[in-house]
């Protein structure tokens, strides 16, 4: 996206893991914010996360496309925001832990509903429980959060049934091909017509959560490598980390976590933001408030940009 008067100004926004990929609404919606503000917005396509894969080969598709921004475009990386969004959040600090010392990093960088431990994540799409504070809350979790976690390990489990009819379902509804999905679940047997269901609308059945915990154990080393947890230390540039506290897709606490573990960092949890909107379903004063707080934010990111 070309902004009207173009300031020597980059915003590179990374997508999370949806078939919309870089067409999604958020990702629009923020990116001409940028541009009406002087930026050349990018946003690139990952084709692994188009497909919902969030395995690490992203971070070779972020690190070849940073590559390109800086040798190609010969944008200099003083004068680029880096944002990545949901799960490409994540992704994008697994690749700044990647190229650490090998290319320079953008003078901002700046995660959107992100997350910290695949483990917690996890165990939230299973029960949506999280805890803050030493209270618990329960938040229901979004759907695609047990597709995403099917899409990518169902595969790699080890049953006693063929899960390849199956996979194929749940492949056609990320599609959005819901004639053929509909067809295709019909000739699964009844007890995969259930799993089905209950990965696709969030409601974990006995046998998806004992599917789930056998993936759980199964990918340990894949979750650790994913989760900036186990590594974000090594980034010791600032990050500013914004996240919506009712987020159904990634709960709120999960950014609050990854600021514990980045060295250096800016935190704003909004009551404001959901995963794919802004909601304003609080009272005038409530909402000049958290506004107020937004504005406070963006002010100390782009202040740390200009600086």
């Amino acid at each position: 996206m070309t902004p009207p008067k173009y300031r020597d100004r980059v915003a590179i926004l990374f997508p999370g893991a949806s078939p919309t990929a870089e067409e999604h609404p958020k990702m629009i919606m923020l990116g001409q914010v940028l541009a009406q503000n002087g930026f050349k917005v990018y946003i690139p396509r990952i084709p692994p996360l188009k497909k919902l894969d969030i395995t690490m080969i992203n971070v070779q598709w972020f690190t070849c496309f940073y590559r390109w921004i800086i040798d190609t475009e010969k944008v200099n990386p003083q004068r680029i925001i880096m944002a990545g969004v949901s799960y490409g959040g994540g992704l994008m600090l697994r690749m700044l832990k990647e190229i650490n010392n090998k290319l320079p990093f953008p003078k901002s960088i700046l995660t959107i509903g992100t997350y910290s431990d695949a483990h917690s994540l996890f165990h939230y799409f299973l029960t949506g429980i999280i805890s803050s504070n030493g209270k618990q809350f329960r938040i229901p979790p979004h759907e695609w959060g047990l597709v995403v976690i099917f899409q990518n390990y169902l595969k790699n489990l080890q049953t006693n049934w063929d899960s390849s009819e199956l996979q194929k379902a749940i492949q056609l509804k990320i599609q959005d091909n819901n004639v053929e999905c509909d067809i295709q679940v019909k000739k699964l047997p009844d007890f995969q017509k259930d799993i089905f269901h209950s990965i696709i609308s969030g409601k974990t059945s006995p046998e998806v959560k004992k599917l789930a915990q056998t993936i759980l154990r199964n990918e340990q080393e894949s979750f650790i490598n994913l989760s900036p947890k186990y590594w974000a230390k090594d980034i010791s540039e600032k990050v500013f980390i914004l996240h919506g506290l009712n987020d159904s897709m990634v709960p709120f606490t999960e950014s609050i976590q990854l600021a514990g573990y980045l060295p250096n960092t800016e935190l704003c949890v909004s009551c404001l933001l959901e995963h794919k909107e802004i909601s304003l379903n609080g009272g005038f004063f409530f909402n000049f408030k958290e506004l107020f707080k937004l504005l406070q934010f963006h002010a100390k990111l782009f202040s740390h940009y200009e600086n």
